[in-house]
C-alpha cells in the first residue's frame, strides 16, 4: 500500500508541475495573486479532483452489479428495469452515478443491486 500512495503522490506532483507550466504558458503567471487567491485555486482544484475520483470509481462499482439481483427487502430475485442516473451529495459537491435499477416482482419495490454491493 505505501509504493501505491507513493507512486500517487508522485503522480500528482507531476501534474500539477503540468498545470502550472500550463498557466505559465497562458501568461496567467504573472497576475497578482496573494495566499487566499492560492487557497482558493488549492480547494476548487482538489474537489475537482475528489469529484472526478468519485465519478470514476463510482461507474466501476456500479458496473459490476450482480447478475441475479436480490431484492434487499424480501431476498426474492429481481428484474432489470434500466438504467438510472443519480447525483449523490459528496462532501466536495455533487458526483453523478449510473446504475442498475431493478424490481422486485414479490414485494414491488425497486432497488439498485450496487446498493447491496456498497455493504457487503
Amino acid at each position: 500500500m505505501a509504493k501505491n500512495k507513493a507512486i500517487v503522490e508522485e503522480r500528482v506532483k507531476a501534474l500539477v508541475a503540468e498545470i502550472l507550466a500550463e498557466e505559465e504558458s497562458f501568461g496567467l503567471e504573472g497576475r497578482r495573486e496573494n495566499i487566499d487567491d492560492i487557497e482558493d485555486e488549492m480547494v476548487r482544484i482538489g474537489d475537482m479532483v475528489a469529484r472526478e475520483f468519485g465519478t470514476q470509481k463510482l461507474a466501476r462499482h456500479t458496473s459490476n452489479a450482480c447478475e441475479n439481483p436480490q431484492c434487499p427487502h424480501c431476498g426474492s430475485l429481481g428484474e432489470l428495469v434500466g438504467e438510472e442516473t443519480r447525483k449523490l451529495m459528496t462532501s466536495r459537491g455533487l458526483v453523478p452515478v449510473t446504475e442498475a435499477k431493478c424490481r422486485c416482482p414479490k414485494c414491488r419495490r425497486h432497488f439498485f443491486p450496487s446498493d447491496r454491493n456498497a455493504r457487503s
